[in-house]
């Protein structure tokens, strides 16, 4: 990207101009760096869809433009079509196919999900949950409920018919700047069964590296501490004032893996011990210094900023919840993309993302 048109976004400059630059460079790194990693020429045409499907979603959205309005852009602008290159989704026939048939396909998001623009790995993650509502003010009788029309589960309120409510858990490692994983729950989910599903299912190993996640007061229970630590996972979660004492207590007596005693492990127990307690050690010392980690989890944030304000994560309309996993990945995973973009051009957070949002809602 021009360094000129750069200045102009940290200065809260942005025409159209800019805006061109900053499209098409998003797109020409998108393209060089991400699109190959997950299409493979052996693998067939879905993941090649995929990969220009999303790449259509990402241009087009920046130029705030609908399906119909983009590919008749596409069809007047040479550098943009000689950019993109599309082969899969060249019409916008090729385009509405894909995207009736996308939320059914059997393609392995979760190996697509943790691909990204830099390739270094971490051990420091942060969960973290987003609130999306599809309003359903036309969908009030039962009877939507029982041919499947509304997900039961993602319900709000019955009686008043207002909105179908869900959360989204985001899984993020936190040096990539990208996501590990996302699932979908309903609003009124347990923060005890996400956090088992997302981190210790996810992250716990037996003797795997020691990984540390980050998560705020809504995690808070002492199962999630014990469990975790046992998975070589280190929990930094915010405690409770009242409860810090307690806390204390169990982790200083939190009985280590009974896995490592079995043959498997003899000959690393020493270690795996060794590192246990460690690993309860460091938890102890973050629990007591959790507001050292503020400035971290404020990176995390404008990846939902983004979400909301750009890509129209608070304004869902979708019924299902196949249907919302796969809207939810696009916009986080795109979001994700942006702020690495945004980083590796020294574009000021801050000032680009409200003025891409602004853009958005004045065209």
């Amino acid at each position: 990207m021009k360094q000129q048109n750069i200045e102009k976004i940290n200065n809260g400059v942005f025409d159209d101009a800019v805006l061109r630059d900053f499209v098409f460079s998003f797109a020409k790194v998108m393209k060089e760096k991400i699109f190959q990693r997950f299409y493979r020429e052996e693998r067939g045409s879905e993941e090649k869809r995929f990969a220009e499907y999303l790449l259509v979603e990402l241009v087009r959205t920046l130029l705030c433009m609908p399906p119909v309005t983009f590919y008749y852009y596409l069809r007047h602008d040479k550098g943009l079509r000689e950019l993109l290159k599309l082969e899969e989704l060249k019409t916008i026939g090729n385009y509405e196919d894909f995207d009736r048939k996308r939320k059914y396909l059997k393609m392995h998001l979760d190996r697509i999900m943790k691909r990204n623009l830099k390739t270094d790995g971490g051990n420091l993650f942060v969960l973290d949950l987003t609130i999306g509502e599809s309003d359903v003010n036309k969908l009030r009788k039962g009877k939507a409920v029982k041919e499947g029309l509304i997900d039961l589960e993602f319900l709000h309120s019955m009686t008043k018919g207002t909105v179908v409510g869900f959360q989204a858990a985001y899984l993020i490692n936190l040096s990539k700047l990208s996501f590990e994983k996302l699932k979908i729950y309903s609003k009124h989910a347990e923060k005890k069964r996400i956090w088992r599903e997302m981190v210790n299912d996810e992250l716990g190993t037996k003797q795997g590296k020691i990984k540390s996640v980050i998560a705020d007061a809504g995690f808070f229970a002492y199962v999630n501490y014990l469990d975790t630590a046992r998975l070589r996972v280190i929990p930094v979660i915010k405690s409770r004032s009242d409860c810090k004492e307690k806390l204390m207590k169990k982790l200083e007596n939190c009985p280590s893996n009974l896995v490592w005693f079995g043959k498997k492990y003899r000959t690393q127990l020493e270690e795996l011990l060794d590192e246990f307690r460690e690993i309860l050690q460091k938890t102890m010392k973050w629990v007591e210094n959790y507001d050292d980690f503020k400035d971290l989890r404020g990176k995390i944030e404008h990846i939902f900023k983004a979400a909301k304000m750009i890509f129209g994560m608070d304004n869902m309309h979708v019924y299902f919840r196949k249907h919302c996993f796969w809207k939810a990945f696009i916009i986080l995973y795109m979001s994700s993309l942006l702020l690495q973009f945004l980083n590796l051009n020294g574009i000021n957070k801050n000032r680009a993302i409200p003025l891409l949002a602004q853009n958005r809602h004045f065209s």
